[in-house]
Formats: structure tokens, C-alpha cells, sequence
């Protein structure tokens, strides 16, 4: 194979890789790992903040678990089966930004009760999380604008297959009274003509 024939098959491959969209899970998932790998690390108990603050803290951690193990996986799944249809990555997009809230209320508080590793550790999963959020997000409006640009393409093809097309001839009503009727070739007969009678008085003597 020669140099140009490699840069052009490369050429291709990098085209086609450019082509396949990037599934949901690729983006999200490295963020949500290091969301639950910090969830699981944190000692909450021991942070110097009143009961209620911790209970309450304890509670989100537990929710942000839950959704990490119970919801997202479905959702994710479904978004990986489809990720041009906006329909099936926007509850994805969804159930991170309540993710994204409950984990910034860990992350306020981690801020003035927790130890400085497990606050800078809730941070820097919050920050992870965002970006995340962002590119997904990105992609979501890509996906709508793609969509969009389908559906104006479409319609023009429409519109130009309808002004294109023929119209349909007129049709032609024909009566049909029978065969003509043949011109006649009998000249009529003209009458002779008689002589008009001779007066009495003009006979000859």
C-alpha cells in the first residue's frame, strides 16, 4: 500500500470514528465514579457540625448512592441505546442536575464541618460532576440542532418533489353518436317546366 493510500484509509477511519456519536455513559460515567468513590469515603460522623447537620448530610450521601446504584444505570442504558434521540439522553441530563443539587449541599457543608482531605475531595467531585453536566448538555443541543436541520432538509425535498411534479393532462370527453351518416349523392329531379297555355282568342284562325 502506498503513502497515500494509508493517509486516505486513515482519512476514512478517522471520518467514520468522527461520525459514531459519543454515548452518554462515556461522558458521565468517569464523573459519577468519582462522585460514589467519594460518597463512600467520607466519615461524616466525626465532622464538627450539630446532629441535625450531620443527619442531614448522611441522608443526601445516601441519596446520591442510591441514585448512583439504582436509577442512573437504567437511564444511562437507555441514553447509550439511542444517543442521537434527545428523547432518551434528556432524563439523564435530568437526574444529574437533581444529583448535582443535593450534591452541592454535601459539598457547602463538608466546606465548614469536614476534615480539609474529605471537603477538598467533596469539591473536586462537584467540579468533576459539572463539567460533565456540561458536555452532556452540549451534546443534548447538538442533538436538537441536527434534528432540526434533518427536519428543514426534509420539508425543502418535499416542497421541491411537490412543485417538480407534472400536472395531470386533461382528459377528453368523447361522444360517440354512431358511425357519420354518408353525404347523399342523389341530385334531385328537377320538375319540367310547362308552357304556359295559349288564350282562346289568340289561337289561330
Amino acid at each position: 500500500m502506498s503513502f497515500c493510500q494509508t493517509n486516505a484509509a486513515g482519512a476514512n477511519a478517522a471520518a467514520q470514528t468522527a461520525q459514531v456519536p459519543a454515548k452518554p455513559s462515556d461522558i458521565m460515567q468517569p464523573a459519577l465514579n468519582n462522585v460514589s468513590h467519594t460518597m463512600a469515603g467520607l466519615n461524616i460522623s466525626r465532622w464538627k457540625a450539630p446532629g441535625e447537620v450531620r443527619s442531614a448530610t448522611q441522608d443526601n450521601t445516601t441519596s446520591i448512592q442510591h441514585d448512583l446504584s439504582n436509577t442512573l444505570p437504567g437511564l444511562l442504558a437507555t441514553a447509550d441505546a439511542a444517543p442521537t434521540q434527545v428523547s432518551a439522553v434528556f432524563p439523564v441530563y435530568r437526574n444529574i442536575d437533581a444529583l448535582y443539587d443535593v450534591l452541592l449541599r454535601v459539598s457547602q457543608t463538608a466546606e465548614l464541618a469536614a476534615p480539609q482531605n474529605e471537603a477538598n475531595s467533596v469539591a473536586d467531585a462537584l467540579h468533576t460532576l459539572e463539567s460533565a453536566r456540561t458536555e452532556l448538555g452540549n451534546m443534548i443541543v447538538n442533538i436538537s440542532k441536527t434534528a432540526e436541520e434533518e427536519a428543514i432538509k426534509l420539508r425543502a425535498a418535499v416542497q421541491q418533489a411537490a412543485t417538480v411534479q407534472p400536472a395531470a393532462p386533461a382528459k377528453t370527453t368523447v361522444v360517440n353518436d354512431g358511425p357519420a351518416k354518408p353525404a347523399s349523392t342523389t341530385k334531385k329531379k328537377k320538375k319540367p317546366v310547362t308552357p304556359p297555355a295559349t288564350p282562346p282568342d289568340q289561337q289561330p284562325q
